[in-house]
């Protein structure tokens, strides 16, 4: 085993044990509104650390796909795996919609998935038919799987941690293939990419597909997690807020996605004794994280890493070279 992946299943271990280390039910809570936010994040960091493509329509999938679960589970009464499932086939289904847009590039590509985003919210807000308006969803249906009642927090933190951890390892082979690889490719020179035989609108097409189905799965566990879904869970500034998590933890980085998730969910909370200030203060945060560069705060540890490893070997080298003859 790499150190790689005895790293990756320590922190597995660790994560598993945060029930026993921490049993206050509000805080169980919002350490799963945490792993949904790392499956947000690694779906964006698929599609702007990998591809290069930034888009500001995570937001909009994500809604997508929590209303889609909550509408089924309500209408159809589906089981619970059926509707989690089906949330995200319905945010990858309405992603088709941005095929015509693949074609653009840079700015243009964010611009026009900042006008789906907010054409989504709007549907949302006045469709009240279909979303319940501005009053939005309420009594959304426990979760249950064979039977078991998956409600309580301890309970629902398992299972967003089980579905956060099959959709690193997801996005973690996807991007070890060759179709990460053509995204690399896409991502460093397109037009080169192209040249080379990539086809390089169906790999975004495909990869903006990818990263919507992970946000409709995130957002269908958000709610059945809360069992209240409000027009206001789902504006353009919940884009901005996934687009965050992942420029904090280090854009290319998957560890960094997850890194920048839990960031921007736990440090307001932690701030929040600081009352108005705590504002401020995250702000703040994210400038400095920011201002690390597009490594984010992974490019910064593994920058600290190698330079104690040095350090650490630079008495060894100078002994070494005072025996020499």
């Amino acid at each position: 085993m790499t150190r790689s992946t005895i790293l990756r299943l320590g922190l597995l271990v660790a994560l598993a044990l945060v029930p026993a280390l921490q049993s206050n039910q509000y805080w169980l809570h919002v350490f799963s509104i945490a792993l949904i936010g790392v499956i947000l994040a690694l779906g964006l960091q698929l599609l702007l650390g990998m591809a290069g493509l930034l888009s500001l329509g995570q937001g909009a999938f994500y809604g997508i796909g929590a209303y889609a679960a909550a509408l089924l589970a309500f209408t159809f009464d589906l089981p619970f795996l059926v509707s989690i499932l089906a949330g995200g086939v319905m945010a990858a289904a309405a992603s088709l919609l941005l095929v015509p847009i693949v074609r653009l590039k840079g700015s243009s590509f964010a611009v026009a998935t900042l006008g789906f985003s907010i054409i989504v919210h709007l549907v949302i807000l006045n469709e009240d038919w279909l979303t319940g308006g501005s009053i939005g969803m309420m009594d959304i249906p426990k979760p249950a799987i064979f039977g078991f009642n998956l409600a309580s927090e301890f309970a629902f933190y398992y299972v967003c941690l089980i579905v956060a951890g099959i959709v690193y390892v997801a996005i973690d082979r996807l991007t070890a293939s060759r179709f990460g690889r053509a995204l690399m490719a896409m991502s460093q020179d397109e037009e080169a990419a192209r040249a080379s035989g990539i086809a390089v609108d169906r790999y975004k097409s495909k990869c903006v597909l990818v990263a919507a189905f992970t946000a409709g799965i995130a957002g269908a566990l958000y709610a059945y997690h809360t069992r209240y879904l409000s027009p206001n869970d789902f504006t353009f500034q919940r884009s901005i807020d996934i687009l965050i998590m992942v420029v904090v933890g280090g854009l290319g980085s998957l560890p960094g996605a997850a890194l920048g998730a839990a960031i921007v969910v736990l440090t307001p909370e932690f701030l929040r004794s600081s009352g108005e200030s705590r504002l401020i203060l995250f702000g703040l945060l994210v400038v400095i994280l920011v201002g690390v560069g597009n490594r984010g705060l992974v490019g910064l540890i593994s920058a600290l890493a190698h330079r104690l490893i040095a350090l650490r070997k630079a008495p060894t080298a100078a002994a070494m070279r005072a025996q020499e003859p």
